[in-house]
């Protein structure tokens, strides 16, 4: 059961896509010009208005070299290990840089993954803070971008609509600290929807509402990615190396999904062992004596 943090203990969680900006903001907060990205979860502790704010650097989705699958792993450890501990964060900060062209599917998905994570009781401890206003031509163009997510209850309304605050992050320390000043104030610590269902189901990740989430999502990737090359097989212009550049794309989210999917079953079998009275062993070979797998 975790308790509640003392006010005097301030914990939030950085998160965003990779190359969203964390690193660097919590860098300004902080003053430290020593911190470099990394691909697991990171804190730094300074001082800010007499009191002790932990800042949790978590690895980006959307990355090159670790699938989401990994990423929301290294996350949820995270939370399930703190939670355990007693300690609650007191907010989160979303990052999200505004000099993408358009609304893009990827970044719907990214949204509705941290939602999923978050719970709808949190959403009053988000801080949405747009980035990279400095790499766009067209300031107007940055605003009309910002209003429209925060219009569309699928992007960030619906949190608007709950509490969360969207802000501009100039990249400098006095708009990071003005960020993170705006969780200070709040007295008690939140749960997170994924730590109350990480314990619910044994920290088994894919069983919460974010793991079934990405799992949604990567099947919709792969029936894109099938559509496309049975079109480009069709196509008499069609190169074999377009078709190979989809098919290993096509076969790392495959990958991807069947490492959810058995993280699944193994935490079916888990419970199963633990109602049953019997070792995981055991009941894995039971399991594999009378299954078919399709």
């Amino acid at each position: 059961m975790a308790r509640h943090t003392s006010q005097s203990e301030i914990l939030i969680a950085v998160i965003g896509v990779t190359g969203a900006g964390k690193t660097t903001f919590i860098s300004k907060a902080t003053g430290r010009n020593d911190l470099e990205i990394g691909y697991g979860v990171d804190s730094f502790t300074f001082s800010l208005d007499g009191k002790k704010v932990t800042l949790i650097d978590t690895p980006g989705f959307d990355d090159t070299y670790q699938s989401d699958a990994d990423i929301l792993q290294l996350v949820a450890n995270y939370m399930a290990q703190t939670y355990e501990k007693g300690i609650l964060l007191t907010g989160l900060i979303l990052l999200q840089p505004i000099n993408q062209n358009r609304l893009q599917g990827s970044e719907m998905k990214r949204t509705r993954l941290f939602k999923k994570i978050l719970g709808e009781n949190a959403y009053s401890r988000v801080v949405v803070a747009t980035t990279m206003w400095n790499q766009i031509s067209d300031y107007t163009l940055g605003q009309d971008r910002e209003t429209e997510r925060k219009n569309r209850p699928d992007v960030w309304g619906d949190m608007v609509s709950r509490g969360a605050e969207v802000v501009r992050h100039d990249d400098n320390k006095g708009s990071a600290v003005n960020i993170i000043k705006k969780l200070m104030n709040f007295s008690t610590p939140i749960e997170l929807q994924i730590q109350r269902e990480l314990v619910d189901h044994g920290g088994r990740v894919s069983l919460t509402s974010a793991g079934k989430q990405l799992d949604e999502d990567l099947g919709e990737l792969i029936a894109t990615l099938k559509q496309e090359i049975e079109s480009l097989k069709k196509e008499r212009d069609a190169t074999r190396d377009e078709i190979t550049e989809l098919q290993h794309k096509l076969y790392g989210y495959e990958r991807e999904q069947f490492g959810l999917g058995s993280f699944m079953v193994q935490g079916l079998v888990e419970m199963a062992a633990s109602m049953a009275g019997l070792g995981f062993a055991a009941v894995s070979r039971e399991l594999e004596s009378t299954c078919v797998i399709f």
